[in-house]
């Protein structure tokens, strides 16, 4: 029974590396994620405004293309694509492909969110135990090295969680944003097929 429970002991202990070692990552990869947002959260803003006016403006009579202004933004191309498709089976399809691949880069934000705080648990219990030990044979080195680590795990583990899900409520809501505005073109693109039957 021993031998078990040391070789658990054992594989416990050698998970304690890679768990801070992909909680730096994590903390690296949401700080990037969070430095990014910042810098083109207003530029975002002012794209989604202008495809919204566009889409407000369109005129039936006229050939609907997109502006040459309105190419920068990630939704133009579906646009484009929702444009010049001749059938709304089609353009259907292509609008629920859009979703999804919305939804995937979305739910990266939410595993970030779920992984944090389970990664820095994990960095939190791994050291309980050399640090329960250090305790028991009187060794404050060893007991206050072991619970700096936990700490300094569950905190890197909590502050991943909150920017993952900020992020996560940020793009889920930008995301419907822009699914919204496309499914109003289509709309608008049916309504004009509609009428010219």
């Amino acid at each position: 029974m021993n031998y078990l429970i040391d070789g658990l002991y054992l594989v416990t202990s050698g998970l304690l590396i890679p768990c801070v070692a992909y909680l730096l990552y994590l903390l690296l990869q949401s700080l990037m994620t969070v430095g990014g947002y910042v810098a083109r959260k207003h530029r975002e803003a002012e794209g989604l405004n202008e495809l919204t006016q566009w889409v407000h403006s369109l005129d039936f009579s006229e050939p609907m293309n997109l502006p040459s202004t309105l190419n920068r933004w990630r939704t133009s191309e579906v646009i484009k694509k929702i444009l010049h498709c001749t059938s709304r089976s089609r353009a259907n399809h292509i609008l629920t492909e859009y979703e999804v691949t919305l939804d995937k880069y979305v739910s990266r934000f939410s595993t970030q969110a779920k992984l944090g705080p389970i990664i820095g648990l994990m960095g939190t219990l791994i050291p309980m135990g050399p640090a329960l030990q250090g305790l028991a044979t009187g060794d404050i080195a060893q007991l206050a090295t072991q619970m700096q680590v936990a700490f300094t795990t569950t905190v890197v583990g909590l502050v991943i969680g909150g920017l993952g899900f900020s992020m996560y409520q940020i793009e889920r809501r930008r995301a419907t944003q822009e699914l919204a505005l496309l499914d109003l073109l289509n709309s608008i693109l049916e309504e004009r097929s509609d009428e010219t039957r």
